[in-house]
């Protein structure tokens, strides 16, 4: 098959300029590069670095997790139970989401969340299976060794009472909890709990919702629960 004469002319010409370009962009590059000092090029590249670097700290800093909107003074929080079994529960402490969907200390039982009462700096958090296994025993040591003037926040996610133990009762107790005694299996709870301090009269720090066939939200399983608030620093 033959080309026109006129589509052949417009090829060549086009690869001619393509080729014609590619050189004098060379010529021109070596040009510079030998009429250019060496430590003028170096501070040329390195006012470009300096430029980007600028434009990535400039950048605003990703949005966290709001908790709640809260006062200077005091810590936000916010805490919601587990929905069924694929709800995962959510401790939210200082706009940060310590356990929840995907973090590592979070599952099945009573998720707690330990902290300091003065800074806010995290004591430990940890899950402990109240379905299966003996994890009585290690949460009491857990609780125990929580210091004084600490803040411990608690919620409940599938089921948090099958194997909860009187001794752990107690000492959720000791925490200011009322409705650790009523916990039944599957319900919903979340709590708020002092050690080595008082928390205010007026703060919200309980919540309980008990599974019922014919009020709950998920098939054998009641909705879940939430508390917020804000917590003075001591």
């Amino acid at each position: 098959m033959f080309l026109c004469p006129v589509r052949l002319s417009g090829i060549f010409l086009r690869g001619l300029v393509l080729l014609v370009s590619c050189v004098v962009a060379w010529y021109v590059g070596h040009v510079l590069a030998v009429l250019i000092p060496p430590d003028v090029l170096s501070l040329a590249v390195s006012s470009i670095h300096k430029v980007a670097l600028n434009s990535l700290m400039a950048a605003p800093a990703p949005q966290r997790q709001r908790c709640n909107l809260c006062p200077a003074g005091t810590f936000d929080f916010q805490l919601m139970s587990g929905g069924g079994v694929k709800v995962s529960p959510r401790i939210c402490f200082k706009d940060e989401i310590i356990m929840g969907e995907g973090k590592d200390c979070t599952g099945r039982g009573i998720n707690i969340a330990a902290f300091d009462a003065s800074s806010g700096k995290v004591f430990g958090c940890k899950s402990f299976d109240m379905w299966e296994g003996d994890n009585s025993g290690i949460m009491v040591k857990f609780l125990r060794e929580i210091p004084n003037v600490s803040i411990i926040l608690m919620a409940s996610y599938d089921d948090a009472s099958t194997k909860l133990s009187e001794e752990v009762k107690e000492e959720i107790k000791k925490l200011g909890s009322v409705e650790i005694q009523n916990i039944d299996f599957r319900s919903s709870w979340v709590f708020v709990g002092s050690k080595g301090f008082s928390l205010p009269t007026d703060l919200q720090r309980e919540k309980i919702n008990h599974s019922d066939k014919s009020m709950d939200k998920y098939v054998g399983w009641p909705a879940e629960v939430q508390i917020k608030g804000c917590i003075p620093h001591h």
